[in-house]
């Protein structure tokens, strides 16, 4: 089962295969501010991808769309986590 790890906080997360970031993260306790759900609309939910970027899926869409985002960054609710990960919410 894949780990996820959250800093600045350092709380890890064993997930399931295929569970978005935005889940792990409100299991762990993490707030990743998103507001509209987990449906990409908000682009509040921000992540940045410190380690195990190949463990996510490739950018959506929908994070393609979204103009501001640094090349690692990602919206966690669009991130379906395959392998270890370790990412920074600010």
């Amino acid at each position: 089962m894949p780990i996820v790890t959250f800093q600045p906080s350092g709380k890890t997360m064993e997930i399931d295969d295929a569970t978005t970031l935005r889940e792990a993260a409100h299991l762990a306790g993490v707030n990743v501010h998103d507001r509209c759900g987990g449906l990409g609309a908000c682009c509040n939910c921000i992540v940045t991808v410190v380690d195990g970027a190949e463990h996510i899926c490739p950018k959506t869409v929908i994070e393609e769309a979204v103009f501001y985002l640094d090349p690692q960054d990602r919206l966690s609710c669009q991130c379906k986590i395959t392998g270890d990960v370790t990412v920074r919410v600010d």
